[in-house]
């Protein structure tokens, strides 16, 4: 078999296994853009491009001086591939906009006063309590934003939430580590996605004290 067919054999592959196109992780952002700027959040967009970027979290927010920044860092970063190839293909757009609405719940959080460095100092960082502390703060946030991206699902596509959750619920799993691990609060959500029709962020504030 030649090059050029085994290429895109492979390109098919990865395509039927649920990975997504840059264009397809800006288009997310885009839409979730939209959507914190119609809630009266200060959001632009921006693509990063470049030798550094692989490995970076194919979507995150910035925010300083009262604004927000949603950064999309997926071209050829093998992260978003990898991501992206664990969502059944017929999710993975849903799916990608439910990321950058996680993004968008981080922005809201930031701006309303909520602690947001993720780096805790080397000096700091072998001390137990300090140490769990530390995690549970940062738990604590993703967990918002995992629900604001539940919330904004059952409100907007309430017929895929449950495919949305347990896909969310896979990538935790699969990702598992302390600063990161909302399983408890995707596990008290599902069952309870909210008020369809409230306010996103005022579900999430709503749910986040299920679990601590």
């Amino acid at each position: 078999m030649n090059k050029p067919v085994l290429g895109a054999l492979l390109a098919l592959a990865c395509h039927a296994a649920g990975a997504a196109t840059e264009q397809q992780w800006i288009a997310a952002a885009d839409a979730a853009v939209a959507f914190g700027r119609a809630q009266g959040l200060p959001i632009t967009l921006l693509v990063e491009r470049g030798p550094d970027l692989p490995g970076h979290t194919p979507v995150g927010i910035r925010s300083r001086a009262g604004a927000c920044t949603l950064v999309v860092s997926a071209g050829d970063n093998p992260t978003a591939e990898r991501i992206a190839s664990m969502i059944a293909p017929d999710l993975v757009d849903l799916f990608l906009e439910g990321a950058a609405i996680h993004e968008v719940g981080h922005c809201y959080r930031r701006l309303h006063g909520y602690p947001h460095d993720e780096h805790l100092p080397a000096l700091l960082g072998w001390i137990g309590p300090v140490r769990a502390w530390f995690n549970r703060r940062v738990r604590t946030e993703e967990a918002f934003a995992d629900l604001t991206t539940l919330a904004w699902a059952a409100r907007y596509h309430p017929d895929r939430y449950a495919e949305l959750l347990a896909a969310l619920r896979g990538l935790r799993i699969r990702f598992r580590e302390p600063k990161h691990d909302t399983l408890a609060w995707l596990d008290a959500a599902g069952d309870r996605p909210g008020d369809p029709g409230g306010n996103v962020f005022s579900v999430a504030s709503e749910m986040l004290p299920l679990k601590n």
